[in-house]
């Protein structure tokens, strides 16, 4: 890996380029810079270059590193799943939450954003690829959820989230084209949402898509992805942050 500024340079040729093969204009998608198990210091690097959204999987990370000094404008996006106990935590911090799973963790979060006087961005975590380990509504289950929803004033529903397949049928890791079915059925579920949204009702907003990471985020734009989740592509590989490290250092 380079420094932190050729890699951003890397990435971004490789999100022009997979833009390009399919007519998409490059600013449709948006970048998160995954700073997970990454310090302060590196997230503010990231800064420097431009980074508008970083993105954390751990509530304890992320209120470890965030707010970050200087007052230069950034948005903090929880990438990961969430527990409920956490949520007043995050709250404050995090302007959107891409791995909402369950009904339950929805009325939850309205409700504490409401009581801290917040609006949230939410996406709808879905399992398209069908794995038991990870988290997410099963593809079956999330449209009669949609028809359904409760009065959600304090969130604002922007869309779906996924990730593609950890490991191919026969036990071997992943690549990247194994990961485009996947994308291009969160895809077709987003245009289903989006027939039934109504005016003024809570899917009004429900167009974006949040698919794609380092390994397949090229296949993720072809099939349409708004905001891609890159963590080591850019920041390099790192073992886990030492417990009550400095930060900043």
């Amino acid at each position: 890996m380079g420094t932190l500024a050729e890699n951003f340079r890397a990435v971004d040729a490789r999100i022009r380029a997979a833009c390009a093969r399919v007519g998409r204009d490059p600013a449709e998608v948006r970048l998160i810079w995954v700073s997970k198990n990454h310090p302060q210091a590196k997230v503010i690097e990231a800064l420097g270059l431009g980074a508008g959204i970083f993105g954390e999987n751990r509530v304890q990370e992320a209120l470890e590193k965030f707010p970050l000094p200087g007052g230069a404008p950034y948005a903090l996006h929880l990438i990961g799943r969430l527990q409920k106990n956490k949520v007043r935590k995050i709250l404050p911090l995090a302007t959107a939450l891409h791995a909402v799973d369950s009904l339950e963790l929805l009325v939850a979060l309205d409700r504490i954003a409401g009581e801290l006087r917040l609006r949230r961005d939410v996406f709808l975590q879905v399992n398209t690829s069908r794995e038991p380990a990870k988290g997410g509504f099963e593809p079956e289950a999330l449209i009669p959820v949609l028809s359904s929803l409760p009065s959600l004033p304090h969130l604002r529903l922007v869309g779906l989230m996924t990730m593609g397949p950890l490991e191919t049928p026969d036990g071997k890791p992943a690549g990247p084209e194994a990961a485009r079915h996947c994308f291009r059925e969160l895809a077709a579920m987003l245009e289903t949402a989006r027939a039934m949204s109504v005016p003024g009702g809570p899917l009004k907003d429900f167009d974006r898509l949040s698919m794609g990471m380092t390994g397949d985020f090229e296949v993720a734009i072809e099939e349409g992805a708004h905001f891609i989740r890159v963590g080591t592509g850019l920041f390099g590989a790192r073992g886990p942050l030492a417990a009550g490290a400095d930060l900043a250092k």
